[in-house]
C-alpha cells in the first residue's frame, strides 16, 4: 500500500514537473504598457454622458480648441451638436 502511495506521488511530481516545462508560468513584473503605470491607467469621464473610461479606450477629440475624451463616437457626435 506504501509502495502505491509512493509511485502515486512520484508520478504527480513527474507530471508537474513536465508540466513546468512545457508551459512555463507568465513572467511577473514584466515591462508596463507606454500609456499605463504600476498605479493603473488614467481614467477620463466622457463629457457627454459622464461615463468614465481608460484614456486608452476613449475617442480623443478637439472642440473648440480643447481637448475632450469619448466613450464612442455618438457621444462624440451629440457633443458636436450640442456646442
Amino acid at each position: 500500500m506504501i509502495k502505491l502511495l509512493m509511485l502515486i506521488l512520484l508520478g504527480f511530481v513527474g507530471y508537474s514537473m513536465i508540466l513546468g516545462i512545457i508551459r512555463p508560468k507568465e513572467k511577473r513584473g514584466g515591462k508596463i504598457p507606454r500609456n499605463r503605470s504600476r498605479d493603473g491607467e488614467k481614467m477620463v469621464e466622457d463629457p457627454q454622458c459622464g461615463t468614465f473610461l481608460p484614456i486608452s479606450d476613449a475617442i480623443a477629440a478637439k472642440v473648440n480648441g480643447q481637448e475632450h475624451f469619448f466613450c464612442s463616437k455618438k457621444c462624440l457626435k451629440e457633443f458636436k451638436k450640442a456646442q
